[in-house]
């Protein structure tokens, strides 16, 4: 158990200058912040587990603002302690084991993912974080248990079929209405500009090699929603086809032809160019409904209380 880590998240988060192990309420590292099935969980169990929050918290908040979302963060981080706890008291409870094997290729994992494989550097955060290796091993091998449980409990439960599918896209199929949008080239007509020149008739036929010195060019590069566009403009190419050039528009005191380079017409996403995305949203959402029901059972099968500690008051 990291106590160095627990008693300087405290004394960062809180200002304390106590004694150690305390916060500058006075609330003891050892104090009990959940009981689940006769387990402590103290308040130093939960602070070592949100190490990075204050400095987070403290870049938005700052004062009681910052002491209230702290308190927020310690209830939330508790409870993911409480529930992370309650499936290993039912792993235990069911009789189940691990192969070391898998136990092993997990923490080798982890190892590669977090110090790209790098034992020196490793060794070095255990020491930082006060750690011994068979702490951090004990520690990894409940996550793995954690990641087992919740695949056989919850993501292995989740089914998707094409007919849930179907009927999710036909609920949210306005969701899915793609607005017209176009892209533009205009050209900035100079004062006393000929409306009827030869070059403006020669553009129109699809000949731009001989648009004057004096005419500016402007591309869009991008395309964009119709409704956006400035209502004369709007209304100057609502007619025209692809290549097709406006008569002279008057906007802001200048004079514009504005053509249409492309347009894409309003449209609905058909369901098997959404069916990726809506099949990964209808996964997240049955994720979370079936592990809150998972979860809810195990406290309803196992004896959970938790303490509230006026940490800062």
């Amino acid at each position: 158990m990291n106590r160095f880590a627990f008693l300087l998240v405290v004394l960062i988060c809180a200002g304390a200058a106590g004694a150690r192990g305390r916060t500058d309420a006075g609330v003891l590292l050892d104090s009990y912040a959940a009981l689940v099935n006769g387990k402590v969980i103290t308040v130093g169990d939960v602070l070592a587990a949100m190490p990075a929050a204050h400095e987070r918290l403290a870049a938005q908040y700052a004062g009681r603002e910052l002491e209230d979302k702290l308190l927020e963060k310690f209830a939330a981080v508790r409870d993911a302690l409480v529930e992370a706890e309650l499936v290993l008291v039912d792993f235990e409870t069911q009789g189940g084991l691990l192969p070391d094997r898998a136990v092993e290729d997990h923490v080798n994992s982890v190892i590669h993912d977090q110090f790209a494989n790098d034992r020196t550097a490793f060794l070095e955060a255990l020491a930082e974080q006060r750690l011994t290796y068979a702490e951090w091993h004990k520690q990894m091998k409940d996550q793995l248990v954690v990641q087992v449980m919740r695949q056989k409990e919850v993501a292995a439960r989740i089914l998707v079929t094409p007919l849930d599918l179907q009927r999710a896209y036909e609920e949210r199929k306005s969701a899915y209405a793609l607005p017209e949008r176009v892209r533009l080239r205009t050209y900035v007509l100079p004062a006393g500009a000929d409306a009827g020149a030869a070059w403006i008739e020669r553009l129109r036929a699809g000949d731009d090699t001989a648009v004057p010195a004096d005419v500016a060019r402007q591309d869009d590069g991008e395309s964009i929603e119709s409704a956006s566009l400035n209502e004369t403009i709007r209304a100057a190419v609502a007619a025209l086809e692809p290549g097709g050039v406006s008569p002279p528009v008057e906007v802001g005191g200048a004079r514009y032809l504005v053509q249409l380079v492309a347009r894409e017409p309003a449209r609905v996403r058909p369901l098997e160019e959404v069916a990726p995305e809506l099949e990964k949203q209808l996964r997240s959402a049955a994720f979370a409904r079936l592990n809150q029901a998972w979860i809810d059972g195990l406290r309803a099968k196992y004896h959970v209380q938790t303490f509230d500690h006026a940490l800062f008051d």
